[in-house]
């Protein structure tokens, strides 16, 4: 498991600038630039997002590239897009599912078993990485869901709270 925490200890900064990769997808090449899939991104650009200057953005970089299992990681990522923001275009239903305990056991698998128990296609579901402390589960569906399958999810052991995305 990959711990943040543990590899960016005492560099704070860092530690955000590479989250904010890993929840993007943003790849570090060999060379020490950042990709999102084949587009090459700028240093200036990533760290106004992320809210930092420019050289943390290096500097991490240069912490990622100088760790061997850092590196093994962030050179390997890649982007997936997620249909939650655009299911109601497509015709889709999209759930946000909030855990109390990000890292609690069974919660994707009960949520699954739910909806495709009341015959309801999966299209998509995405999950944040425990290690976030604001971790969440993005769940696309072939159609809405029904009030009562909402109320279902609620009981979930695990589940806080879960909203309807439209």
């Amino acid at each position: 498991m990959l711990d943040l925490d543990k590899a960016f200890s005492r560099r704070s900064g860092q530690r955000s600038v590479a989250e904010f990769l890993i929840r993007n997808g943003f790849r570090v090449s060999e060379d020490g630039c950042l990709y999102a899939g084949s587009v090459k991104l700028s240093d200036s650009r990533v760290a106004q997002v992320v809210g930092v200057d420019r050289r943390l953005i290096r500097a991490t970089v240069g912490v990622i590239l100088g760790d061997d299992r850092l590196k093994r990681i962030f050179t390997k990522l890649g982007s997936t897009p997620s249909l939650g923001d655009v299911a109601p275009e497509l015709g889709f239903g999209a759930i946000e599912i909030i855990p109390t305990d990000a890292a609690g056991r069974g919660i994707v698998a009960s949520v699954a078993g739910i909806i495709a128990g009341a015959g309801i296609v999966i299209r998509q579901i995405i999950t944040d990485d425990p290690m976030f402390s604001n971790a969440e589960m993005t769940v696309v569906t072939e159609k809405p869901l029904p009030r009562e399958l909402i109320d279902d999810l609620l009981k979930v052991k695990g589940v806080k709270k879960v909203i309807i995305l439209s």
